[in-house]
């Protein structure tokens, strides 16, 4: 933990107790994804007005500024989701179930809403110091890193059936996971002694990946290509490396005190998005490495934040999510309807 963002939890935790799609491409998308969406709610029996798709964006928690923000990809439409929060840090999305989930390290809680911003729960409270968090969306779990009980630890979606798979990891930050291997990576952000490491999804056979790093912060994972990558804090850097640890790349260098902090990945479209401390600002470039640009500015304050994207559809999977949104809404209405 960097001496700043110690001193603003402290504080807080005492008054708690260039390439992306242009305009008429994103139209054009944009109504292709709405069609499909009428015409999968009409098949079933719903409502088109109930049927509102889903669009890509860049979610992220801002804990400069107290809040959950979205924007659409190209950097446009930034807008506050969730306002008033003490110190929100990660973030993981559920796109088919309209759901977000993030973590609080003030209020020690694990809570969820629309992706709007709207029908915030609370999932877990209680859990020291939650950081980074990952789901499993078929097996309808979530994980997610504690860094005061140096544990990695998982639970049902609704926040019940709490378990705790790996202990002793002394700075646990961030958390990918994947499924069709059965395996997760985390960050342990010790300063100067970080470590990648991972396991297998019921917390045995942990393995060190790469060690000997300066303050390892935010993770994600390139399955097709077999990488996962990575920002350092301290080093201003972003790293990639093979799956097992092996060829290390240091793909791009910041000038200090920028800080990388979250990172998320759209392999699809050859890019990576990731968040600076200082001054909270969120950039993209190319998984290389090349063709860094700032994507929106920061609003001056500290600001770890954690990414989660809702990347552009390749055209085969566009019909699944219509169909799974939609399919998603007709349960509810039939939950609603069996209640009244």
């Amino acid at each position: 933990m960097t001496k700043h963002e110690t001193h603003v939890r402290r504080e807080r935790k005492k008054s708690v107790g260039s390439s992306f799609p242009r305009p008429l491409e994103v139209s054009v998308m944009r109504s292709v994804v709405c069609t499909i969406c009428v015409l999968s709610a009409c098949a079933w029996g719903v409502s088109p007005a109930e049927a509102d798709p889903v669009m890509p964006g860049i979610y992220w928690t801002d804990t400069g500024t107290d809040r959950i923000q979205r924007a659409n990809l190209d950097g446009s439409g930034a807008t506050d989701l969730v306002t008033g929060l003490p110190m929100p840090y990660g973030i993981a999305l559920d796109p088919v179930g309209g759901k977000m989930y993030w973590t609080d390290i003030i209020t020690d809680k694990i809570q969820r809403a629309n992706l709007d911003g709207s029908g915030v729960e609370d999932l877990i409270s209680g859990s020291p110091s939650p950081r980074g968090i990952a789901l499993d969306l078929a097996g309808s779990k979530m994980y997610w890193a504690d860094a005061d009980t140096d544990s990695i630890q998982r639970a049902n979606l609704d926040g019940s059936g709490m378990e705790e798979l790996v202990v002793g990891v002394p700075f646990p930050s961030h958390i990918s996971l994947d499924m069709a291997a059965g395996k997760m990576y985390w960050t342990d952000r010790s300063l100067n002694d970080g470590k990648i490491q991972r396991a297998n999804l019921d917390g045995s056979g942990i393995e060190d990946l790469v060690v000997g790093l300066r303050e390892p912060v935010g993770l994600d994972l390139d399955l097709g290509a077999g990488k996962f990558y990575w920002t350092d804090n301290q080093g201003d850097n972003i790293l990639r490396a093979n799956l097992d640890g092996s060829g290390v790349e240091e793909i791009y260098v910041g000038a200090w005190p920028d800080g990388p902090a979250g990172i998320a990945l759209d392999p699809a479209a050859g890019k990576m998005y990731w968040s600076q401390d200082f001054p909270g600002s969120m950039y993209v470039g190319n998984l290389d490495g090349s063709g860094a640009e700032l994507l929106i500015p920061g609003s001056g304050q500290f600001s770890s934040a954690g990414i989660a994207l809702i990347p552009i559809p390749e055209p085969g999977t566009l019909a699944l999510l219509a169909f799974g949104a939609v399919a998603t809404l007709r349960r509810r209405r039939s939950s609603v309807a069996s209640s009244e």
